[in-house]
């Protein structure tokens, strides 16, 4: 509180000394200007006293002359006394003409204009006529002139105060308003000054945090922000550096690696993302420490791949000892989520040595050869071939006219007869896909549905063969003979069992054509069930409900997991070849079948034997007790048309390859030759004819 009554009280000393130096400096000032107005104001009087007293001498000396002529005595009182000075001296100025006694004597004051004494006058001696000095034997006679406002007048002085006083007050007023707005600009600089200062804090740190950020911002764009490893970027930007110093010869030869993690996905879908991304980090933190002594750069390229560049390798054999260490770091089990998992990875390189080509060129040949090593059963490392393009090339236009083939019309379907053993007639047929490509010709579904899986075209195609498959039952259900039961079975793939609405799709088709839900039958392989369990049971259950029945494909070939049987609502089995095939020239072979079909029975499961293509087969399998079978040896897969009429006309016993019998014709059939398979031609009298070159290899099967 006294700080700030000083600092207050600090306000008024300028104010203060400000007046006070006015007040000093205008006394002075007015003081000076009386003392030089009052000795200007004698001098005008004295001047006045002396002029005024001459000629009161000379208006005695003709007072005098003129008594002299009268004859008469005049004394000088007398003469003195009959001056008339009121007309002589100025008004402004009182008088006073006294004699003066020189022996000190009161003064006799012959005429004034005061009655008091007039003091502090400016006096003149004025010398008596001739003949009256004895009058005046010890004095003389004085006039005395002072003005009659002073020597300096009290108007003007009070006047001069009185500016005086005004100009101090103003200029005090002005000083203290300019003190105090001096102090209000101090106390705003000084608040302006804080608020800069603090400005400049809040400045400094939003810089050093937008200096953290831009750090942030850039490691996170040139890093991955789960496992910290360099992306995408920064792998690119890297790899161009390091193709222009092989360009410029600042270094010699460089390699570069894609990585992909097996059954990622699988692991994905079986114990969640959770797991998939714990495996991920782990094995980011394996391969760096593999990668620890090398000069190299190691990225994270997608969710399950990694990118490796290395910066110095001297041949590709030595870029596939680098991947096979890298391969290595994940041979150790992984803990994800109370689970040990071995996880293996596939690896492409491509080995550079002239740097000519761009870095996407290089990641290209890397991801080309990591597709032929996936597709590879035993060699999980691949170094990039210059062939390897070319496949890519014919891949890639593939898929191109896979896009177009629904709308071409270029899918079709090709039907092989399944054959009941015990009554030997056709019971259904299985719906075979094929591709009529307009360059590549007939392409059968493993050409194609792998393409398909990748370009997202599965479910589309696996639409269109239920809804041609529903199709054609319907057709064949009202030209058939009432009763007679038959069924179409299409094969699904694991791609397909993603889809949630299939369920829907195949009630609403069923329900728009007509077809019986008997009539139509599913085949699935247990691969295509281990990818995802769950969402297959849903969707098979949803299928079983409606009365679609369900096949187990190629049982013998996969895992053979017999709780695939009682997970999933299936009622037949179909044996893969290995067991069918050779039957009857291997008792291990015929005793493993036998096995499958006594198992499946048990289970009130029917079995159905695929590939039978000898006769010794087919007779093994009657007496082994399977229930269907299905292969060349009773008819190749042929087109609708002749489908139907094997169905309607074929009692099985004789092979329809070599038939010579014809079957009874259709009226609703054409005369133009048709095309059942790339081996025969059906005429237009149902025989089908064999070239010569098929005959010689089906004989050599058969023996």
């Amino acid at each position: 509180m006294k700080l700030a009554f000083f600092k207050r009280g600090s306000q008024w000393i300028p104010t203060v000394m400000v007046l006070a130096v006015i007040l000093l400096a205008g006394g002075r000032l007015i003081a000076l200007s009386v003392q030089q107005r009052a000795e200007n104001m004698r001098e005008t009087a004295g001047a006045l006293v002396v002029r005024y007293g001459a000629s009161i001498e000379q208006q005695l000396q003709k007072l005098a002359e003129r008594a002299g002529k009268s004859g008469a005595r005049a004394e000088l009182d007398q003469l003195l006394s009959s001056l008339q000075l009121s007309r002589l001296i100025d008004p402004e100025y009182d008088f006073e003409l006294s004699k003066i006694d020189a022996a000190g004597g009161r003064p006799r004051v012959f005429v004034s204009t005061r009655m008091s004494p007039l003091d502090d006058a400016v006096v003149s001696r004025i010398r008596a006529p001739a003949g009256f000095s004895q009058d005046l034997p010890s004095g003389y006679v004085q006039l005395a002139l002072r003005p009659k406002t002073g020597w300096y007048p009290a108007r003007e002085l009070a006047a001069a105060i009185a500016l005086l006083a005004v100009v101090a007050w103003l200029l005090a007023f002005a000083t203290h308003d300019l003190v105090h707005n001096l102090h209000r600009a101090q106390q705003a600089l000084r608040l302006s000054r804080r608020q800069l200062q603090l400005t400049n804090r809040k400045l400094a740190a939003e810089i050093e945090e937008r200096e953290n950020l831009q750090q942030s911002f850039e490691h996170s764009r040139y890093h991955d922000a789960f496992t910290g490893l360099p992306n995408r970027r920064y792998f690119m930007d890297q790899l161009d550096r390091a193709l222009r110093e092989v360009r410029t010869r600042r270094r010699a030869r460089i390699a570069v690696m894609l990585i992909n993690i097996d059954r990622f996905k699988l692991i994905n879908d079986t114990l969640g993302h959770t797991a998939g991304d714990e495996l991920v980090v782990q094995a980011a933190r394996r391969f760096q420490k593999t990668a620890a002594p090398l000069q190299c750069v190691l990225a994270r390229w997608s969710g399950d791949q990694f990118a490796v560049l290395v910066l110095d390798v001297h041949s590709a054999e030595g870029a596939l000892n680098i991947a096979a260490l890298l391969q290595r770091a994940l041979q150790d089990p992984f803990e994800l989520r109370k689970h040990r998992l071995t996880v293996a990875a596939r690896v492409g390189v491509t080995y550079i040595e002239t740097g000519l080509q761009r870095a996407e060129e290089a990641v290209r040949e890397a991801d080309l050869a990591l597709s032929v090593a996936k597709r590879h059963e035993s060699a999980t490392a691949v170094a990039y071939q210059a062939g390897m393009g070319g496949s890519a090339a014919s891949l890639v236009s593939l898929e191109a006219d896979l896009h177009v083939a629904l709308e071409r019309r270029e899918l079709h379907l090709l039907f092989q007869p399944i054959v009941d053993l015990r009554t030997q007639r056709a019971a259904g047929v299985e719906a075979l896909l094929r591709w009529r490509h307009p360059i590549e010709g007939t392409l059968t579904p493993d050409k194609f549905l792998g393409v398909a899986e990748e370009g997202g075209l599965i479910n589309s195609i696996t639409r269109w063969t239920i809804a041609r498959a529903c199709t054609l039952a319907s057709e064949w259900q009202q030209r058939l003979p009432r009763g007679t039961e038959f069924y179409l079975s299409i094969n699904l793939s694991a791609a397909a069992l993603r889809d949630p609405e299939l369920g829907a799709y195949v009630a609403g088709v069923l329900k728009e054509t007509g077809a019986l839900p008997k009539s139509l039958k599913f085949e699935l392989t247990e691969g295509g069930l281990i990818s995802n369990p769950g969402a297959a049971r849903e969707i098979l259950d949803g299928l079983h409900e409606l009365g679609v029945e369900m096949m187990l494909d190629d049982f013998g070939t996969g895992y053979s997991s017999l709780s695939y049987l009682q997970l999933f609502p299936f009622d037949y089995v179909k044996i893969d070849r290995p067991f069918v095939d050779r039957a009857g020239s291997e008792r291990k072979n015929t005793a493993v079948a036998a096995a499958i079909v006594q198992m499946a029975s048990s289970l009130g499961l029917k079995s159905v034997a695929e590939i039978v293509e000898t006769e010794a087969a087919a007779r093994d399998l009657e007496q082994m007790g399977c229930d269907y079978a299905q292969g060349y040896f009773y008819s190749e897969p042929v087109e609708a048309d002749q489908a139907f009429k094997v169905l309607r006309t074929w009692d099985g016993s004789i092979p329809l390859g070599r038939r010579s019998a014809p079957v009874q014709p259709d009226s609703l059939e054409d005369n133009s030759p048709t095309i059942v398979s790339e081996e025969a031609v059906v005429l237009s009298d149902d025989t089908v004819i064999l070239p010569a070159d098929a005959v010689a290899e089906r004989m050599r099967r058969d023996t």
